[in-house]
């Protein structure tokens, strides 16, 4: 859902993981925001390779690890970006 709020398209999932698709407007892209999040200590799996070039696979994880990207990603999405 908190994805959703910052503008992400997100399918349910029964999955250890979520695929959030990105705009293709430059500067909110996948790829950037892989690059920010890496740059925040956030790695995530780039997908383009499974013919997804708009989504990014994130790996489900504990609460504090799952806030961390939540609030890099509303951050991101200029949801409170500095």
């Amino acid at each position: 859902q908190r994805l959703r709020s910052v503008g992400l398209k997100v399918a349910n999932t029964h999955a250890n993981f979520v695929l959030p698709e990105f705009p293709t407007t430059e500067g909110q892209t996948a790829a950037d925001a892989d690059t920010y999040l890496q740059s925040q200590g956030i790695v995530v799996r780039r997908v383009e390779n499974y013919g997804l070039p708009n989504h990014l696979r994130i790996t489900l994880g504990n609460d504090s690890d799952m806030n961390k990207v939540l609030d890099a990603l509303s951050a991101f999405m200029g949801q409170g970006r500095a």
